[in-house]
């Protein structure tokens, strides 16, 4: 199974603010996002990501990405969600049931802390990057601080409207391999 991690981030690296705010966002993203959700059925979040698409007006929100698998990664899997929505501990977890569910390309586009859970554990293989046209001072990066070097390979880029530019990257990762327990 491969896995697609996606984000949009200023060009300094950064895809929130402190607050969890992401006012420098376009919806250009939104509806890339949209688009690659339904396209794999699937989608990999962590809680804080989860509570900030709650908490957005009723013009965008969870019910673009109806019908869709939606997992967020959280140590408290006890946590309170609707329909839809899977809460598993671990990124391994995570790639086993959607395994065992049927599909074959899991989608990341976690927050800095589920990118990079996926990352050192080795079950990231295409990383896509939404580059916008803004610099942010300070707030979340695309990756959590944290003990790793990944080194990629190059394999596209394309030029968007406003500005935005799409980078796409292979990893040196195999695709994960799902045993049966």
């Amino acid at each position: 199974m491969h896995t697609t991690l996606f984000m949009a981030m200023s060009v300094n690296g950064f895809i929130a603010r402190e607050n969890g705010e992401e006012d420098f966002i376009s919806n250009a993203h939104w509806a890339d996002y949209v688009r690659f959700c339904h396209e794999y059925g699937n989608v990999i979040i962590g809680r804080k990501t989860y509570e900030a698409i709650k908490s957005w007006n009723e013009e965008i929100g969870f019910q673009d990405i109806a019908g869709v698998t939606k997992i967020i990664l959280s140590s408290d899997v006890n946590m309170e969600v609707g329909p839809e929505f899977v809460v598993l501990p671990s990124p391994d977890e995570a790639m086993h049931f959607l395994a065992e569910s049927g599909f074959d390309h899991a989608f990341v586009c976690g927050g800095s802390m589920v990118n990079t859970a996926f990352l050192k554990t080795r079950l990231v293989n295409e990383i896509i990057l939404n580059i916008e046209p803004v610099l942010v001072g300070e707030g979340k990066r695309v990756f959590a601080e944290d003990n790793f070097l990944e080194k990629l390979k190059f394999i596209s880029k394309q030029e968007r409207e406003n500005g935005i530019v799409t980078l796409t990257y292979k990893t040196n990762a195999e695709p994960f391999v799902h045993h049966h327990h």
